[in-house]
């Protein structure tokens, strides 16, 4: 069996080193200013060389000649071995690599250089001559102070260093004993207190650097922790806020579905019956779909405001014929409660989101009549001084409390409504009317004497045309046309069962003749047999969604031309309220009513077909 290979002669050292390493524990501070006394080294090395030179040159020749000579091979020796390891450290990566290492040996060689450079002092038996020892003091202070702040955190290391070099040289003054010598003592003395003091300072400020970034790291880092915390945060809220809108925005199409089939219904029984109590009945019925409408519509267009998405598409239009449509479906509860509803606004053009600020002043209207038991409600018009028109919405209602007049554009308060009867609403009409109003820059405000009234003010810019055409954004018609007999032929189609058999109920019962279908196929189906039965329609009410990826639009496209007739009078009906279909019909020219029907507004589309002559 052969014997073990020996070990490399460097491996005991090696390992020495390593234990050494590992036993002592250094500071980050600490191995930063080893690496720049390291990569200081060159410059060191050349003041070393010349302060042993200069030293050498001096008192070479002089009664301790022989010493002196002895001394600075001994030194140039030490000077070789510094230089070299700076060679090596910059040759050699792994030295680099393995910084703490290399602590031992560099301290180690620059206290040996400086004990040499006191030994000298002890080698110097004989006092020189004034210009030599001028040199000596000034060599042996600089490289003292020189040395002191390269090692300032490294322990003792500074104080042993300046002490190792001074100290001979303030013994060797104080044993000539001389008054220039005393004096230069005294004065060595006092630059190597004040070079200790120094650098004792000096390792405070690179220690308390060093604290304050590592400070700043953590605070850099707990910043970044919070970014991405508050990053998180923001996303988790932006999916919260996406999730609600199309949360709201489902229900707000599959709410409105049922809520259109029952105000129909109710509509069709309340023309159909007779019999008193059952119109009381459907007439409570149509009041309920439209409460119920009001708050489908006001939550959704405050998650819309509040979430950004809702833009407004501005026009320029009429106000008293906007005023008059707002005022139109509330005549009947105002005459019902014994009210004056009055409107005084002037033939004026304003500039705004013709539908949004519908929803501002049919807000505003309903909430000063279902608070007002007598009297009357107005709607003033008035210009004010920059190029605005003021809209005032007065009543002489119960009035609200100066004390809660701060609250009433907050969600779910209500004046009066103690015990939240829900006949009273649901406390989102004026927090629709504080969104709206920000959004259009409405600037609205209210002020309000219990028991006497209240007054709500919006200022609207006035347009630069005297009157302009709305926009597409709801149908809009001659009024007039809604006591006009109607005896038309009507082709509806809806692909919800519920909304297609109570919209054409309630055209048979004013006296149309009405075909049906739930799909385009269906409906081209009715075109092709009534070609043979003497049915060709005069008008199209065609749901805007057909079931997945089918368009209304396309329908009316398609029925038209099956028809040979592309101005063939359409209404598209929707339960949407935003959409890139709704966008698609308003670009198409189309009118738009938004589920649920109102009845007025529908006969009043079909008026005015019927007023064409189609």
């Amino acid at each position: 069996m052969s014997a073990p290979a020996p070990a490399p002669a460097s491996a005991p050292t090696s390992g020495v080193r390593a234990f050494i390493a590992s036993r002592l524990a250094f500071s980050e501070l600490q191995l930063q200013q080893l690496e720049q006394m390291i990569r200081s080294t060159p410059w060191a090395w050349l003041l070393a060389a010349m302060a042993g030179f200069l030293c050498y040159i001096e008192y070479a020749d002089g009664p301790d000649g022989q010493r002196v000579r002895v001394w600075f091979v001994v030194y140039c020796v030490i000077v070789a071995v510094r230089m070299g390891i700076w060679l090596a450290w910059v040759f050699r990566p792994a030295l680099r690599a393995n910084l703490p290492a290399m602590m031992l040996p560099v301290i180690a060689l620059t206290q040996l250089m400086a004990f040499s450079l006191g030994a000298l002092n002890v080698l110097l038996r004989h006092d020189g001559p004034a210009q030599a020892e001028a040199i000596l003091h000034i060599t042996m202070v600089t490289v003292s102070l020189g040395g002191a702040i390269r090692m300032a955190t490294i322990g003792r290391a500074s104080y042993v260093y300046v002490a190792l070099i001074l100290g001979p040289l303030v013994l060797r003054d104080m044993w000539f004993g001389g008054s220039y010598q005393m004096a230069m003592a005294s004065i060595v003395s006092l630059i190597g207190i004040y070079t200790v003091l120094s650098a004792r300072l000096l390792s405070s400020a690179l220690h308390e650097i060093q604290a304050q970034r590592r400070r700043n790291a953590e605070l850099v880092i707990a910043l970044s922790a919070e970014n991405e915390r508050t990053h998180a945060a923001r996303q988790t809220a932006e999916e919260a806020v996406a999730a609600r809108m199309r949360f709201f925005a489902s229900a707000n199409h599959d709410l409105r579905q049922p809520l259109n089939a029952m105000a129909l219904l109710a509509q069709t029984v309340h023309n159909v019956s007779t019999e008193r109590h059952v119109k009381e009945m459907s007439e409570q019925l149509v009041a309920c779909a439209d409460g119920m409408t009001d708050v489908v519509d006001d939550l959704l267009d405050i998650t819309r405001a509040d979430a950004g998405s809702l833009s407004p598409l501005w026009s320029s239009f009429a106000i008293d014929e906007l005023l008059a449509e707002c005022c139109r479906p509330h005549q009947a509860v105002a005459a019902a409660k014994g009210l004056r509803l009055e409107i005084s606004a002037g033939h004026v053009a304003v500039r705004s989101d013709r539908a949004l600020l519908a929803r501002v002043v049919t807000n505003l209207l309903a909430n000063a009549i279902r608070y007002t038991r007598e009297g009357q409600v107005r709607i003033i018009g008035s210009r004010i001084a920059d190029g605005r028109l003021r809209l005032s919405v007065e009543d002489t209602g119960i009035g609200i409390a100066a004390e809660h007049l701060p609250q009433v554009f907050e969600e779910f308060f209500q004046v009066d409504n103690p015990a939240g009867d829900r006949r009273l609403g649901y406390g989102l009409g004026l927090a629709t009317v504080k969104r709206l109003s920000e959004l259009l820059d409405l600037r609205v405000t209210a002020r309000s004497v219990p028991g006497r009234g209240s007054v709500f003010e919006l200022q609207l810019p006035l347009a630069d045309a005297a009157v302009s055409e709305s926009g597409p954004d709801t149908a809009r018609f001659d009024a007039s046309a809604s006591t006009t007999a109607l005896a038309m032929r009507i082709l509806v189609v809806d692909d919800d069962q519920s909304s297609l058999q109570a919209l054409g109920g309630l055209l048979a019962s004013w006296g149309m003749e009405v075909r049906s279908a739930s799909d385009v196929q269906g409906a081209l189906g009715v075109i092709q047999a009534g070609q043979a039965g003497g049915f060709r329609p005069q008008a199209l009410v065609v749901d805007l969604r057909l079931g997945p990826q089918v368009s209304g639009i396309q329908a009316i496209e398609d029925l038209r031309s099956a028809l040979g007739d592309a101005e063939l009078p359409a209404l598209i009906v929707t339960g949407d309220v935003g959409g890139d279909y709704l966008d698609a019909a308003r670009a198409a020219g189309l009118p738009v009513i938004v589920k649920p029907v109102r009845p007025s507004h529908l006969r009043a589309f079909l008026g005015h077909v019927q007023a064409l002559g189609r």
